[in-house]
């Protein structure tokens, strides 16, 4: 079974959220990777050891800001561009540093900001280094052709296709934040990836947002949200959350260097 035939075509001004009519037998919720490609090596290990149980085509869903800040943000996109596991599909969601970054790209001189948020780690990623000990930011021109060389094509693409959110069932998955009592087509684009998510709090109806964005100390199921962001990249923890079809609540699981944790269910 396939969901995603086609990549989302890129749009400055599409929210891009996508609907699942039919939901996967397990869903897989990742938060905040970051460049920490060992974290989610490890992390992906046990979401796969874990669907032996369920028959049928599961989903792994990364929410956003899987790169920046980490050592390791080239080969993790070219980890997530290849193959899922076996039994698998997997969609990463935009975050606010997909979009930092995709916009440095373009015209570097008119967003070096994205420098101080885990751009500079992100390009030594991809071998490149700044001329002087002053930083990338006064490389100047040079500093283009430079990329235009180091990011793959490839990585380009994963970069400017990605949607800015999943609906599937009561569940909305979103980088940061979500309107919950408005449809799809109605989502503003830097809700979703800028929030802040307490935005959702006050909502009462059915449905649930799982989110990263804002560090938290642990897994946080708060009324209609939950949020997967454990810091990554300081803490040396990534998290994810099972959800099962017409079930708002999960199971959690947590990586960490040097050993790993399962978690029990969440309740509502």
């Amino acid at each position: 079974m396939r969901w995603f035939r086609r990549k989302p075509r890129p749009s400055s001004d599409s929210p891009h959220v996508l609907r699942l009519a039919e939901p996967p037998s397990a869903i897989y919720a990742i938060g905040d990777i970051h460049g920490c490609l060992p974290l989610y090596e490890k992390l992906e290990a046990m979401l796969v050891a874990d669907a032996r149980q369920f028959s049928g085509c599961k989903l792994i869903v990364c929410l956003g800001d899987v790169v920046d800040r980490g050592p390791m943000t080239a080969q993790l996109i070219d980890r997530l561009i290849g193959p899922a596991p076996e039994g698998f599909q997997r969609l990463v969601l935009r975050g606010n540093h997909e979009e930092m970054m995709t916009q440095f790209l373009r015209a570097p001189s008119r967003h070096k900001q994205w420098l101080a948020y885990g751009g500079e780690e992100t390009l030594r990623s991809y071998g490149l280094k700044p001329q002087t000990d002053a930083g990338f930011e006064v490389d100047g021109p040079l500093l283009h052709e430079k990329l235009n060389i180091a990011i793959p094509p490839a990585h380009r693409s994963f970069l400017a296709g990605l949607p800015c959110a999943l609906s599937v069932g009561d569940l909305r998955f979103a980088h940061a934040g979500y309107a919950l009592e408005k449809p799809e087509e109605h989502q503003n684009r830097e809700q979703l990836l800028w929030g802040p998510p307490g935005q959702v709090d006050a909502y009462t109806g059915s449905h649930r947002l799982v989110h990263g964005h804002v560090i938290v100390s642990q897994i946080e199921a708060a009324g209609t949200r939950i949020n997967l962001d454990l810091g990554a990249y300081e803490t040396g923890r990534l998290a994810a959350m099972r959800f099962l079809p017409s079930n708002t609540s999960g199971k959690t699981f947590v990586a960490e260097f040097g050993e790993s944790i399962m978690g029990s269910p969440l309740e509502d």
